[in-house]
């Protein structure tokens, strides 16, 4: 936190001039506030901004003896990107005053909310890599961390060192990287790796949890859509590797908010996010992919299906999972051929056959079995049991 103290005395007053504090961000030096005393111990004070974009600054005096000051107070308002020297207000000491002593603070927050204007038919890119298929795995009001300013967020399962793309183009006005820290709990927060990037209508993307020196941008590039900006990691307030992302509006109260939004799917339709929905990234430019989504599968996709397994000395399951379903399939992996009755015993899980399985298999052959869906994708735990009933061999 930087910190300004200064001291002033006359043959009658004794005037002490308190801490300026920023309390932004700990090491956020963008904005700084001063006090210029004049000599009919008159104080003038000023903002100067060192970032590309307004900061929104609010001014507040914890302590004000012997002056009144010329506008109202706390003192808000916009400073121009680029400010070197900003006139905000003045304290002025009252005629009958003995002793003047003043202390304030400030804080500051990107962007100017008197010209933000959010445009809400914006359709953002999913923020990973183009034709790859991620989890939402908490979403708007989430209830691990997802209130007050994060309300409207979006975590996605990104595991450490995936890639991370401009959900929407502009300038980038803060990287943070040089974090390794983060945890579950509350004071692990303030640890994480970020980039922020400003659009054109006044709102902010926030990209959170890179991991260390995990952003391949610099203040000041400006940035497409689709473009790749770093990679996920689990720093700040975390309990694994993933990555945060909302849009942030610039507030009149000095905050910056989260606010709802919508992505666009692949064929340019708005999507809301839900939290365990599973989306694809597709991003301008990109080859085509194959699309598939677990819970649009069914048995008759596997009908024609025949495989082979090696020699095991016995039967064999194996699964494959798209999202939350679960494809399974059987394998004989006995030297002669049988037939057997195969049953499952679920926990949080629906088979799309519940009836017990009668199939017969030769040697080496594999065959699909049923489809197991998870019931509720917030619950623990889940799991199959599978059982063989009635297994002869067959000539």
């Amino acid at each position: 936190m930087k910190m300004h103290r200064r001291f002033i005395a006359t043959a009658l007053l004794a005037i002490a001039i308190g801490t300026v504090a920023a309390q932004s961000q700990a090491t956020d030096d963008r904005v700084e506030v001063w006090g210029v005393q004049q000599a009919d111990n008159r104080v003038d004070f000023y903002a100067s901004n060192a970032a590309l974009v307004p900061m929104w600054l609010t001014v507040e005096f914890q302590r004000l003896l012997g002056f009144t000051a010329d506008r109202d107070l706390p003192w808000r308002g916009a400073i121009p990107a680029g400010t070197e020297q900003q006139l905000l207000f003045s304290i002025l000491p009252r005629e009958s005053a003995r002793t003047l002593s003043y202390g304030f603070s400030y804080r500051f927050a990107e962007g100017d909310p008197s010209t933000a204007d959010h445009d809400d038919s914006y359709l953002y890119l999913f923020p990973y890599a183009h034709g790859t298929k991620h989890r939402i795995t908490q979403g708007y009001n989430g209830a691990f961390s997802h209130f007050d300013d994060n309300r409207y967020a979006i975590d996605f399962d990104l595991d450490e060192g995936m890639a991370i793309h401009a959900a929407r183009g502009g300038l980038v006005v803060r990287v943070k990287e040089d974090s390794q820290v983060g945890g579950p709990a509350p004071r692990f927060a303030p640890f994480g790796n970020v980039v922020m990037i400003a659009h054109d209508d006044g709102s902010f993307g926030n990209y959170v949890h890179l991991q260390y020196q995990g952003a391949v941008v610099e203040v000041g590039d400006v940035v497409t859509a689709g473009q790749l900006i770093g990679y996920s990691g689990a720093t700040g307030l975390a309990s694994g590797p993933h990555l945060h992302f909302d849009i942030r509006l610039p507030q009149f109260n000095g905050t910056m908010q989260s606010i709802p939004f919508s992505f666009r799917g692949p064929e340019g339709e708005a999507i809301d996010p839900r939290e365990n929905a599973f989306h694809y990234a597709v991003h301008p430019g990109g080859p085509d992919f194959e699309v598939v989504y677990g819970a649009d599968l069914t048995e008759a996709d596997f009908a024609d299906f025949r495989g082979t397994v090696a020699p095991s000395g016995q039967i064999e399951i194996r699964e494959e999972q798209i999202d939350f379903t679960s494809a399974m399939f059987i394998g004989n992996g006995l030297d002669f051929a049988i037939e057997a009755t195969v049953t499952f015993e679920l926990v949080n899980l629906r088979a799309d056959t519940m009836e017990a399985i009668r199939l017969r298999l030769q040697p080496g052959e594999e065959r699909f079995l049923t489809l197991l869906r998870v019931v509720d994708p917030g619950a623990r735990p889940r799991r199959y049991t599978v059982s063989f009933h009635n297994v002869v061999q067959v000539q």
